[in-house]
């Protein structure tokens, strides 16, 4: 009985671990880009690209990107940040 509860203990914390990040997508219009901090808004969240990130259709960089433009991102949500990993126009 000990060791399936140790079991399962240690189940569950991996499990939390495992969750720390995860992967999502929205699409929507770019609201706001803060050229700056490498930061843009859509549907009232705050996204990040970063050296990873990888644009598609026609995008080559953070630069390409507009305000008004409609767009796909896929992202990872980690420590509190929505990271862009794929973002692209969406048509």
């Amino acid at each position: 009985m000990a060791v399936k509860i140790r079991h399962l203990v240690a189940a569950v914390a991996f499990s939390g671990f495992a969750l720390s990040a995860h992967a999502d997508d929205v699409e929507g219009v770019i609201e706001s880009i803060n050229a700056d901090s490498q930061t843009f808004t859509v549907q009232g969240i705050e996204f990040e690209v970063d050296d990873r990130t990888d644009y598609d259709d026609g995008l080559r960089s953070f630069e390409g990107l507009q305000e008004g433009m409609r767009v796909e991102v896929d992202y990872d949500y980690q420590d509190g940040r929505h990271i862009v990993r794929e973002i692209e126009i969406d048509d």
